[in-house]
């Protein structure tokens, strides 16, 4: 099949697929767009002339993110008809994709909640060190400080609720404040 092919069946299935609508561009796989986005991308199979590939796709970046969710895919013959891919992509597809789609987004807000819950944390560290820097990365943020000759770090996982902190080169009134703060949280 030609991608204009795909782009005519897509545009066809979408017909019959309550919630979706087609999104054709040029140079570009064809996608059946639907509602919670929803996304199907539509290919042609190599060397099954008449037959198509339909996958479901989650938000962008969440499969590097989450790479025990489960992947969606079909195959079908489309020189049946729109309306004959429209009732494989009901019957077995959309089930487990939608599922999966609302467990997906369900993880990333609760990872969205996380960033901002951490972003907070780091937000206050910088306010108390205005000359310390962070550095993001995965589910972590590091803000390094120096005053005089100490210097430190403090790596906030997750949500902020688990904190590790390093301090070098402390002199005897830094180390036995960071103490007492210890013993006063722990007591």
């Amino acid at each position: 099949m030609e991608a204009a092919d795909i782009d005519d069946l897509v545009t066809q299935v979408a017909e019959h697929l309550d919630g979706f609508r087609p999104l054709i561009r040029p140079g570009h796989p064809a996608y059946l767009i639907g509602p919670d986005e929803a996304r199907l991308v539509v290919h042609p199979l190599w060397r099954q002339e008449g037959r198509v590939i339909v996958l479901g796709v989650y938000p962008d970046g969440s499969g590097a993110l989450f790479p025990d969710l489960r992947r969606h895919q079909i195959t079908v013959t489309a020189s049946r008809g729109a309306e004959h891919v429209a009732k494989k992509i009901v019957r077995r597809l959309l089930p487990g994709y939608l599922r999966d789609l609302t467990a997906c987004r369900e993880r990333l807000r609760g990872r969205m909640a996380e960033d901002i819950a951490r972003a907070d944390l780091v937000e206050t560290l910088q306010i108390l060190l205005p000359e310390a820097t962070a550095h993001e990365r995965q589910r972590e943020t590091v803000v390094r400080w120096r005053r005089g000759a100490a210097s430190g770090s403090f790596a906030v996982y997750g949500d902020g609720t688990s904190t590790s902190i390093e301090v070098r080169m402390a002199d005897r009134e830094l180390t036995e404040r960071v103490a007492h703060a210890i013993h006063e949280r722990f007591s």
